[in-house]
């Protein structure tokens, strides 16, 4: 199974939602199924009883022949994408290698311009063998610096630089999972997750969005160089 997320901050967008893939017929009709509210049907929508089947199947304990575009055998959602969507998406596609390049160039410039914060920050790096289109810039400051990530971030917004946190953080700290303890819920949990709690503490984003320019990312630089105290 792969997965895109078209949010607009994203590599490409198509206004919003994402997409599934998998080369596995039996994912495939099960991922059909739960993105229209779990319908057993995955005829194409629009065309009426394009199997021929339509009227007269047996499905559980339902009458024989029981309308099968009202027959649900997942739960599921109202995930489907309209045609304008798919028009815009089409169109970003076009653009797409332009983007993952602007990404890296993106990425390349601040890894260089932040060279001399490495003894306060952890750099994002790429795996060995990867050529990642960047998502984002993440930094985590370094332990025993003095610095807090909390005085970065607001200096960073104060001049009018967004950031965000790495999503979630410790998700098992979410309000969510108080209610969940509080309720009883069952929920599993692997060990102590001290290195995401060390993430959700001390780890920030700057962003590498195609539309930069130079003078933006040396703007960035410079305001998170003056937060280091350099």
């Amino acid at each position: 199974i792969g997965t895109s997320s078209f949010y607009p901050p994203h590599h490409m967008t198509m206004g919003e939602g994402g997409a599934v893939y998998t080369d596995n017929d039996e994912l495939a009709t099960i991922m059909l199924s739960m993105r229209d509210w779990g319908r057993d049907c995955i005829c194409p929508s629009g065309k009426d009883n394009a199997c021929g089947k339509r009227f007269s199947q047996q499905f559980g304990t339902l009458p024989l022949g029981y309308d099968h575009k009202y027959v649900y055998s997942e739960f599921g959602y109202n995930l489907k994408a309209t045609d304008m969507q798919a028009a815009i998406g089409v169109a970003q596609l076009e653009k797409l290698p332009e983007f993952t390049a602007a990404r890296r160039r993106n990425y390349a410039y601040l890894r260089e311009a932040l060279r001399s914060l490495e003894d306060v920050l952890v750099m994002p790096e790429a795996t060995e063998g990867s050529d990642p289109s960047w998502f984002g810039y993440l930094m985590t400051v370094r332990e025993g610096t003095g610095i807090k990530r909390d005085e970065l971030v607001a200096a960073m917004e104060s001049a009018k630089i967004q950031t965000r946190m790495l999503f979630a953080g410790n998700i098992v700290r979410q309000p969510v999972f108080d209610r969940m303890r509080a309720s009883g819920e069952g929920f599993r949990v692997i060990g102590d997750l001290a290195n995401t709690d060390r993430i959700m503490r001390d780890a920030f984003w700057i962003g590498v969005y195609p539309g930069m320019t130079p003078e933006m990312l040396q703007y960035m630089a410079r305001v998170l160089a003056a937060a280091c105290g350099r």
